[in-house]
């Protein structure tokens, strides 16, 4: 293995573990720090759950996707793995800092994390 390949899956698992840290963050925070305190009706109140667990959940799966990648994915199989995981990750970083204009550092974590994951998939081509 050349160091091009070693640093390319050093960035996936990174970009990976980050994605874990980011995912169950949100999850906990979300719940416990906006859900919770919320003063709203009990149906908003379950399309906010949905909104915080779900979104932790796809988080989280993109983040053991990109764990997985150096090891169970090759060529063009790993790419796309790789990409569809910007795409998810990067999409939910843009909405973050439009939706919190720029205030939340979520979004920025998922843009930082996207940008990491691509660097790794395009050294790895």
């Amino acid at each position: 293995m050349d160091l091009s390949h070693l640093i390319a899956d050093l960035a996936l698992y990174l970009a990976g573990g980050l994605t874990l840290l980011v995912a169950l963050a949100h999850g906990w925070l979300g719940a416990t720090k906006i859900v919770e305190p919320a003063q709203a009706a009990p149906s908003a109140k379950r399309i906010l759950h949905a909104i915080m667990f779900l979104s932790a959940v796809y988080w989280f799966a993109a983040g053991l996707l990109l764990l997985a990648t150096p090891t169970q994915f090759a060529g063009h199989v790993r790419f796309w793995v790789v990409i569809g995981c910007v795409l998810m990750l990067g999409g939910g970083g843009i909405g973050n800092v439009w939706a919190m204009r720029g205030r939340h550092f979520g979004g920025y974590a998922l843009l930082v994390i996207s940008a990491l994951a691509l660097f790794g998939a395009l050294l790895g081509i």
